[in-house]
């Protein structure tokens, strides 16, 4: 596969689009999360590894590897992130929370990591696209996610409608954190917006 300057790829976890292309990003999450919560890539690694057929995984290059993201799938397993929603702090039930008239798909947003040299809003906007799409393919009606206070302030000065399902808590040194949803098309009409 060649690399363009400016690029953005998503690819199931199972199957990379060139040799190296999962331990690239594990490098950028693992980078991210070693110097915010002190996780390990090893530790990261023993927590996503059942998940991997379930996995897709977002790559951007922007003269140079730049950010990830790691998606989980609905399917026969729990989204891991609604596996923490249940249990304390959190103690919430995301899925009866948007319960209606339709049946509600997940795309679970496990992890989103941006190497500092390149932190701004577009490589994170870019990301959200490529989730959107992954979202539309799996045929998912939300994206839920973990998110700290600072992603939820610019959720919200950025003007994207998300529903925030619990309180804000500490959790494994991640300061005022909740879990947040988001419906695919409301995604899909603020990335509309902003680009």
């Amino acid at each position: 596969m060649t690399v363009e300057a400016s690029s953005c790829v998503a690819f199931p976890a199972t199957e990379p689009p060139f040799p190296d292309a999962l331990a690239v990003a594990e490098r950028i999450e693992a980078g991210v999360f070693r110097a915010t919560y002190g996780e390990s890539a090893e530790d990261l690694g023993s927590y996503y590894a059942e998940h991997l057929p379930q996995t897709q995984i977002v790559l951007v290059h922007d003269g140079g590897w730049a950010g990830m993201m790691r998606l989980g799938l609905p399917g026969p397993r729990t989204s891991l992130s609604l596996e923490d929603a249940v249990a304390p702090p959190f103690e919430a039930d995301v899925e009866a929370d948007l319960a209606g008239g339709e049946p509600v798909v997940l795309l679970d947003v496990l992890t989103a990591a941006v190497r500092s040299r390149f932190r701004n809003r577009r490589i994170f906007e870019r990301m959200l696209d490529a989730a959107a799409r992954v979202a539309a393919e799996h045929g998912c009606t939300h994206l839920v996610a973990m998110a700290d206070r600072r992603v939820l302030v610019y959720l919200r000065r950025r003007r994207l409608r998300y529903t925030l399902h619990t309180g804000l808590h500490d959790y494994y040194g991640s300061p005022a954190t909740g879990f947040v949803s988001v419906e695919t098309g409301e995604l899909h009409r603020w990335l509309g917006q902003a680009a």
